[in-house]
Formats: C-alpha cells, structure tokens, sequence
C-alpha cells in the first residue's frame, strides 16, 4: 500500500538510506536535502512492517509532475514498488504527464515503464554522469 509519510517516518535511518540510494551524495549533502528539500515535497512510500521500503519524493502541482527523488531498498526492488510509485505519483498530479532526471543507474527502469528518455547535459552535483530526462505523457 502506497500512502503519504510522516514526518518522523521521514526522519527514521532507513528512510535517509532510501534517499542516499535515490542520490549517492555524501552524508552533508544528505543532511541538506532531508532538511530542506524533503519538506516543501509530497513524499509517497511503502510501508512494510512499520518500515519505509520506497519512497517518492515529487511535485505534483507543477506540469508536468516532476519525481525528484525515487529510491526502492535493495532487498526490495524488482517487486513492482518502483512501478507502483510512478503510478501514484501520476494520480497524485491528476493524471498530469510525469518527468524524471536519471542516469544510467535507472534509465532503464524508466524506459520499461514507457518513459521517453532523451540524454541531458550532466547535473552539476553528478557531473561524471550522463543524465538523462525521462518523460511520461
């Protein structure tokens, strides 16, 4: 079941691990975006026995809807959690195209789900990495 989090599910260990799987950034960087980021989104997960085991982080009332961070545990993915959560997030902006920023760690998922991908110039916080923009109409 997919449902909007608490803020102090959002404040638990394993949920700053999702975010760090969704950002690979350092532990300040972490901080940051938890701190200041997190809390002007909607933030949608999975709750597992009392545990948070995929998030989304999205805007919903932008257009299209944007998912800004997206993260499934690694015992967890590949059980239909990801998916799920882009579906949500296309509910959660009333059934607005929805757009993602990726590399090459998930643009695939993205492309299974019948995103269209086209290459982006890279991101400063990842500029080793290619980007890719990722839409759904």
């Amino acid at each position: 079941m997919i449902r909007t989090l608490r803020r102090n599910e959002t404040a638990r260990p394993e949920f700053a691990h999702l975010m760090w799987l969704a950002t690979e950034t350092g532990e300040e960087e972490l901080g940051r975006i938890l701190r200041e980021e997190l809390p002007g989104l909607s933030v949608i997960g999975v709750i597992e026995e009392g545990r948070v085991v995929a998030f989304a982080a999205l805007d919903p009332r932008t257009e299209p809807t944007v998912i800004e961070y997206i993260a499934v545990e690694e015992a967890s993915q590949g059980s239909g959690h990801g998916s799920a959560l882009v579906d949500a997030a296309r509910e959660a902006g009333s059934g607005r195209a929805v757009y993602a920023e990726t590399d090459d760690d998930a643009v695939d998922f993205y492309r299974h789900l019948g995103f269209t991908v086209t290459e982006k110039a890279p991101d400063p916080r990842w500029p080793e990495r290619q980007r890719y923009a990722c839409l759904l109409g």
